[in-house]
Formats: structure tokens, C-alpha cells, sequence
């Protein structure tokens, strides 16, 4: 039966649940990892204390449970800034405060190999869906807090790590500078330059997620970070995954730990070594 009490500008499924992540108030805890892939929830929770499966709709999955004793959830976003929009917004009103994305990225600088982690304190803004919110004048940069947590977790945990300027992309071939194919002919000037152009500008790595996060987040209210897997490197042209995804997701689980005894104490204490440097 139609719900002629249901609001278009703001939907709901048939339980009053929010309508593409299927979730009700009280059903994640306010810090929430973001895979995009719904099976990395599972690799995420892999290393929780308790984990249990709260909803799955489309591409978005939760997983809910506890870290180390503190309340944490998944939820993937799928595949660009668009979907990850609409799993920010729809967490926004489940009283989520932080979120922070875990993925795969390709590295264009020469001294990260797979298996490296970064931490993208500010990204380039070719996602796409964040200009559909603010002007390109406005900086999608990640929480400062939120940053040196997962710095701190990758301290805690030995893992290599850098930090740096990140570039979202709205595509994964042409917009990311890779040809469609040898015979189409389509191959703008743009694409053959970018990776050089970028890599000039110190920039680290390109992936289809993480600006369009932090505009939205921010604008959402929401305490924004990232850290992301190396699975291939441009320069060298090596492609696999070695391992970092499990260490991306099991670095983001102890930062929510460490945000939230943060949080809870009002103190931060953040202990740096090892950042790998351009």
C-alpha cells in the first residue's frame, strides 16, 4: 500500500526507514566507517569484537558491532561521489557525526608501493557531485582531527603511511588519464597531461570518492576523513592488491577507537614518526 504520508524530498521505505540505506535511528552508533565495495564491510568487521548485519539495500550494506569495546558501523557507499551523497545525507539524520571512507586508490608519485596507505588531508575537486552543493571555490579538506586519528592508528599499528594532497575523479578511464581503448580515437590533450600535471603539483594519488565525501560531509555537519590502499602505482605502472586493504580497514577501525576516547576526554595526543614523505 502507498504511504500518501511519505515526503518527496525526504523518502522512506515502508517501516519509516531511510530509504536507500534501509536504516532507523539507533541503528549505527555516531561513527561509521565508509567502504565502497558492500563486501568490505566484512573485511572491515573481520576484526571487531562483535559484528552483526543491520541492512542491505542496493549497494548500500551496514554492519554494525564493537571494536575494542567501542560502538562502530560500515556502511558502503558504491562507486563515486553521487552514491557516496546519498549515504552521507541519509546518515546525517541517524545523528552520525564522523565518518571516515575506506578504499583502494592509485598512487602517482614514485616512492609508494603497493600496499602503502595515504591519508588525503585535502582533495582536488573533479568528483563532480560537489559542485552541485557549493562553488569549486570552497576546499573539500578533511577534519584535522579526524586526519591525525588515522595518523595515529597507523603509528600504532607499523604501517607505512603518507599524507598529502589527494585528486577526485568523476571517472575511472578517460578522467583518471587512461585511453578507452587503442582503435575509438578519442584521446583528449587533457587526459595525456593530467598524471604529469598532478604529480608536478605534488599531488599523491587519484581516486572517485573522497572530495565529493568532505564537501558533503562538512556541509552535512559531519567530521570527514579517508585512508586509502595503494593498488597501483602510475609511474611505475604496477597494479595489484597486496594486503592494504586489510590494513586500511583495520587502521580505520583504531581510529574510531582513538576519536572516540578523544572525544570522551576532551584530549588529544597524537605521537608521529614514520609519514612517508613526497
Amino acid at each position: 500500500m502507498t504511504d500518501w504520508n511519505n515526503r518527496a524530498s525526504a523518502p522512506t521505505d515502508d517501516s519509516g526507514r531511510v530509504y536507500h540505506l534501509r536504516l532507523a535511528l539507533g541503528d549505527v552508533p555516531p561513527y561509521v566507517i565508509l567502504p565502497g565495495a558492500p563486501e568490505r564491510t566484512l573485511l572491515i568487521a573481520k576484526d571487531w569484537d562483535a559484528a552483526r548485519e543491520v541492512a542491505s539495500y542496493r549497494e548500500y550494506k551496514t554492519v554494525a558491532g564493537t571494536y575494542r569495546g567501542v560502538p562502530i558501523a560500515a556502511t558502503s557507499t558504491g562507486i563515486g561521489a553521487a552514491s557516496s551523497e546519498i549515504c552521507i545525507h541519509e546518515l546525517s539524520t541517524l545523528s552520525v557525526h564522523t565518518c571516515i571512507r575506506v578504499g583502494t586508490t592509485g598512487c602517482i608519485q614514485p616512492q609508494y608501493d603497493l600496499g602503502d596507505l595515504i591519508i588525503p588531508s585535502a582533495c582536488v575537486r573533479r568528483d563532480g557531485t560537489s559542485d552541485t552543493y557549493i562553488g569549486p571555490e570552497y576546499p573539500a579538506a578533511a577534519d584535522q582531527v579526524v586526519a591525525m586519528a588515522l595518523m595515529q592508528a597507523c603509528e600504532n599499528l607499523g604501517y607505512r603511511y603518507g599524507v598529502g594532497i589527494g585528486y577526485t575523479a568523476g571517472s575511472f578511464y578517460i578522467g583518471q588519464g587512461r585511453p578507452i581503448g587503442e582503435h575509438r580515437g578519442y584521446w583528449p590533450s587533457f587526459a595525456e597531461h593530467l598524471v604529469p600535471d598532478l604529480r608536478s603539483a605534488g599531488v599523491l594519488n587519484i581516486e572517485m570518492e573522497a572530495a565529493g565525501q568532505y564537501v558533503v560531509g562538512r556541509l552535512h555537519g559531519l567530521r570527514m576523513g579517508a585512508i586509502l590502499a595503494v593498488v597501483s602505482n602510475r609511474v611505475t605502472d604496477k597494479w595489484g592488491e597486496t594486503g592494504g586493504e586489510e590494513k586500511s580497514a583495520r587502521a580505520a577501525s583504531e581510529a574510531v577507537r582513538i576519536l572516540t576516547e578523544w572525544d570522551d576526554s576532551g584530549e588529544i595526543s597524537v605521537r608521529l614518526s614514520s609519514a612517508l614523505r613526497i
